[in-house]
């Protein structure tokens, strides 16, 4: 019997903490009066009646002044007009405007009280009516979610002298719900709403009030709204800006020069030129013949605007063409053993040969009778081939068929558009996260790497370089169609002299099984006693597979490392509301 006693009386002392803690600072009642103007503007006087046990100076409101809707920015600019007690007594009070919502602090900062006080807030919202396709509408926040002093009961009232009430709806509880305990009554052109089962933070009464037509309203005009919606919402258009001034800087420093003469072997940089045509196709020209203004590298580099291994593999399959190199096959050994290429210096002056084809000569073999195999130079060899690399692009430049180096004029493009888009995102970033929409994200994304995409098409070649490259793609399309059969008459020859260019344009494939048809032997220099029984087109992939892994393997590269209301509505889902305190 002592426990029992015992658990009541502990029970009851903390129902009567509860009580005293819950009645330390409460809002007994929050009444809020709207009026729909004819111009589509809100007059709202909200009362409340606040009580503290504690000392207080009085309490804060704050209104957003901007929300989304659509995943787009609305701005409901807000006017306090009075705020007052019961008598009509003004209160002073302090209000600014800050991360899109006006803030209104009430009260006397040299003065405190307890007990009780009612504030009478009256201010003006702007252009709060949405409009749809059978009926204008109100779809407000009564209370707002943050209010940090619970409430006890919500009453509101909508009337509006400029439009017929049809239509009213009240949802109540946590945000994006609804509990289903708000009252609402719609008589005498008067919506009226109740709700009595206390707000606390995260929680909020919201109303949607139709307005039959035809009415008074007086909207603004569709040239005035677009004009605010373009206002409110200049992030989206600043979503764009990188994009289109990448697209600008592309159509000034990525367009190639070109001769007006359609003559394709016209070197002669005085003749008349101009920025190529946006959609003027590339023409391919046959050509039978192997490129005497280009080395097999540097055709290579200005077809593809890019200087790959394949370019210097056909490089030293050249200095073998010229006689500088042999090449010579060794087969491979036991089960497990692979097969391997030695590369034989040839006496010859190496003096008048193009920078990138004696560094790739010294770094192969430096003096004459000297051999060394594919297999001993892998580790050492890549330093080589990026030298040679660097050299080619920088032939290709000083010759003037780039304006810049491709990888220089790339690296350009790219960081301007990466930087861009950083300033551009630190710009409207706060604007996207008041939207707060997923899609304004990924459309910024999808432009940047849009973007960046054009950053890396900034080449920009000379006149003179858009006719060799075009010389290029034509010798390349000779080969790969095979026309040359009956054009060339000194087959041998011409595939002797245009096997290093095939490398390099990617069309070897065809060129070795066009020999093979012709029953044509390998060229000298890649001619072997072993090779019998194996075919040229085997040969030839081969080496250059071998060539392009082993020379260019790098170890320090492999080392571990809102809507409308009446349409599924909720609890937080319209304008207004926002929330208080005290201080």
């Amino acid at each position: 019997m002592k426990k029992l006693i015992g658990l009541v009386l502990f029970l009851a002392g903390g129902w009567i903490f509860v009580r005293g803690v819950a009645a330390a600072e409460v809002i007994n009642q929050f009444d809020s009066q709207i009026t729909i103007n004819s111009d589509t503007s809100l007059t709202i006087e909200e009362t409340i009646a606040y009580q503290t046990d504690e000392v207080h100076h009085g309490i804060y409101r704050y209104i957003p002044l901007k929300y989304r809707v659509d995943n787009l920015v609305v701005e409901a600019p807000v006017t306090v007009l009075a705020i007052t007690d019961e008598t009509g007594q003004s209160y002073q009070y302090q209000s600014n405007r800050e991360n899109n919502q006006l803030t209104v602090k009430i009260g006397d900062p040299e003065t405190t009280f307890t007990g009780e006080k009612t504030y009478l807030i009256k201010y003006r919202v702007e252009e709060a009516i949405k409009q749809f396709e059978d009926h204008d509408e109100l779809y407000w926040d009564i209370t707002g979610e943050g209010w940090q002093i619970p409430i006890e009961t919500v009453t509101a009232s909508v009337k509006s002298p400029a439009a017929t009430l049809t239509k009213a709806v009240c949802y109540a509880g946590p945000i994006g719900n609804d509990d289903g305990l708000c009252q609402t009554d719609l008589s005498d052109q008067v919506a009226r709403f109740k709700y009595e089962a206390g707000i606390n933070y995260d929680r909020n009464v919201t109303v949607a009030v139709a307005l039959g037509r035809p009415n008074q309203l007086l909207f603004p005009t569709a040239t005035q709204r677009l004009v605010k919606q373009l206002s409110n919402n200049w992030f989206v258009p600043m979503l764009f800006v990188p994009l289109l001034f990448m697209a600008g800087y592309w159509l000034l420093n990525g367009r190639d020069y070109v001769f007006i003469s359609p003559n394709v072997f016209n070197l002669n940089p005085a003749k008349p030129q101009r920025r190529k045509p946006i959609f003027n196709g590339t023409r391919v020209p046959w050509v039978y013949e192997p490129l005497t203004d280009l080395t097999p590298g540097e055709a290579g580099a200005i077809w593809d605007e890019k200087v790959d291994n394949q370019d210097v593999v056909a490089e030293i399959i050249e200095l073998a063409r010229k006689g500088y190199l042999k090449i010579t096959r060794e087969e491979k050994k036991g089960w497990f053993g692979k097969t391997d290429y030695v590369f034989e210096r040839l006496n010859q002056d190496s003096s008048k040969l193009p920078q990138h084809q004696q560094t790739l000569l010294n770094g192969l073999v430096k003096t004459a009778g000297e051999t060394r195999k594919i297999s001993g130079l892998k580790g050492t060899f890549y330093k080589t081939m990026v030298a040679a690399k660097q050299e080619i692009e920088t032939a290709l430049t000083q010759r003037k068929l780039y304006v810049l180096k491709p990888n220089t004029s790339r690296g350009i493009g790219v960081a301007i558009a990466i930087g861009l888009n950083v300033v551009v995102f630190l710009i409207i970033a706060k604007a996207l996260s008041l939207v707060g929409s997923f899609w304004w994200y990924l459309v910024f994304g999808v432009q940047a790497v849009i973007g960046v995409g054009f950053g890396l098409q900034i080449t920009q070649k000379s006149a003179i370089g858009s006719n060799l490259a075009m010389q290029a793609r034509g010798l390349r399309q000779t080969i790969k169609t095979g026309k040359w059969r009956e054009e060339i008459k000194e087959k041998h020859l011409f595939i002797e002299e245009i096997l290093p260019f095939a490398v390099a344009l990617g069309v070897v494939d065809r060129l070795a099984q066009d020999m093979e048809a012709l029953n044509l032997k390998p060229p000298e220099y890649f001619s072997s006693p072993i090779l019998t029984g194996m075919t040229f087109n085997s040969l030839v992939s081969d080496f250059s597979a071998q060539a392009s892994s082993n020379l260019a393997y790098n170890p320090a590269s492999h080392s571990a490392s809102g809507g409308s209301g009446f349409s599924g509505g909720f609890s937080g889902g319209g304008g207004g509301g926002g929330g208080g305190g005290s201080w």
